[in-house]
C-alpha cells in the first residue's frame, strides 16, 4: 500500500513499506530534463522536516532521472543583473535542504537513475548512502558553464575521494559511471536490471534498514558527522558567497550562453 502526498508541482512524497519508508521524488514535468527550482527545493526541505514520525528510512529519487541540477534556462532568461540574485536564491534553498537531509534521524538513501549532475550530484552526496542504477552517471558539470560548485559537492567529494581526485573531477567534468562511482567510494551499490525495477530494489534495501535500530543509526550518523563537525555549515555559506560572486562574472555569462546555445564556450 502506497500513500502519496503532493508537496509541489515538481515533487511528491510516497509512504511505502507500511509507512516505515518514505520516497521523496523530484519530478521532471514538462522540462527536457529533470531540473529544480528554489520553491521546489524549499518544499522538499519542509517535507523532510515534517515527515511522518513512523518513517525510519528516507529515499531521495528523481523521475525519470535523478536531477541535472538547477534550472539554468530560467537563469538565462533573467536579465543579467538579476542572475546572481536567482543563483543566490537557489543556493539558499539548496543549503536548507542539505542541512535537512543531514539532520534526518534515519538513513537517507540517494537512488540515482539517469544522471545526477551539478547540484543534483550535491544532493546525492549529501545522503547517507548512494544506490545507482547500472546505467546511471554522476557529473560535476560546473566547469562546463563557468561556475563554481555548490550544494556541498566539493565538500563531500574531497571527504570521499581526497582533494587531488576531487579537483580533477571538478576541473575536468566527465560522466562518472556507476561502476566508476563504486570504485571511487561515491556509491554503495550498483544495481543491474530493468530501470523500472530499480526503485523497488532500493525500497527493499530501505525497508531492511528501517527494521534496524533507528536510534543507533541516528547516533552513528552524528558520530561520523562529528569528523567534520561545524565545517559543513561554514562550507555551504562559503559556496553561496562564491557562486553568487562568480555568477556576476563574464566567465559565467559566456558559460551560460554557450550552454543555452548548445555550443562550446570560448574561455579566451
Amino acid at each position: 500500500m502506497t500513500r502519496v502526498e503532493r508537496v509541489h508541482d515538481q515533487a511528491r512524497i510516497e509512504y511505502v513499506a507500511n509507512g516505515d519508508v518514505a520516497r521523496l521524488v523530484m519530478e521532471r514535468n514538462e522540462e527536457p530534463i529533470n531540473v529544480f527550482t528554489p520553491p521546489q527545493v524549499e518544499a522538499m526541505a519542509e517535507t523532510v522536516e515534517g515527515v511522518d514520525e513512523s518513517v525510519d528510512c528516507l529515499v531521495l529519487c528523481g523521475e525519470p532521472e535523478f536531477s541535472a541540477g538547477a534550472d539554468l534556462r530560467s537563469i538565462g532568461d533573467a536579465p543579467s543583473e538579476m542572475r546572481s540574485v536567482k543563483i543566490d536564491a537557489i543556493a539558499a534553498a539548496s543549503n536548507r535542504f542539505i542541512r535537512t537531509l543531514r539532520r534526518f534521524p534515519g538513513p537517507v538513501i540517494a537512488a540515482v537513475t539517469g544522471v545526477a549532475a551539478g547540484g543534483g550530484l550535491g544532493f546525492t552526496l549529501a545522503c547517507d548512502l548512494v544506490a545507482m542504477h547500472s546505467h546511471a552517471v554522476l557529473d560535476t558539470a560546473y566547469a562546463r558553464i563557468g561556475l563554481t560548485p555548490d550544494n556541498a559537492t566539493p565538500f563531500f567529494l574531497a571527504k570521499t575521494v581526497g582533494p587531488y581526485k576531487a579537483r580533477e573531477l571538478i576541473f575536468e567534468p566527465e560522466p562518472i559511471t556507476a561502476a566508476e562511482a563504486a570504485e571511487l567510494g561515491l556509491a554503495n551499490r550498483r544495481i543491474d536490471g530493468p530501470e523500472d525495477e530499480f526503485i523497488d530494489a532500493v525500497t527493499e534495501w530501505a525497508a531492511e534498514l528501517a527494521d534496524g535500530p533507528t536510534s543507533v543509526y541516528e547516533e552513528t550518523k552524528e558520530l561520523i558527522d562529528s569528523t567534520f563537525q561545524g565545517r559543513l555549515d561554514e562550507h555551504l555559506e562559503e559556496e553561496r558567497d562564491t557562486i553568487k560572486r562568480i555568477s556576476n562574472s563574464e566567465v559565467f555569462e559566456e558559460g551560460l550562453d554557450a550552454f543555452l546555445e548548445k555550443r562550446d564556450p570560448d574561455w579566451s
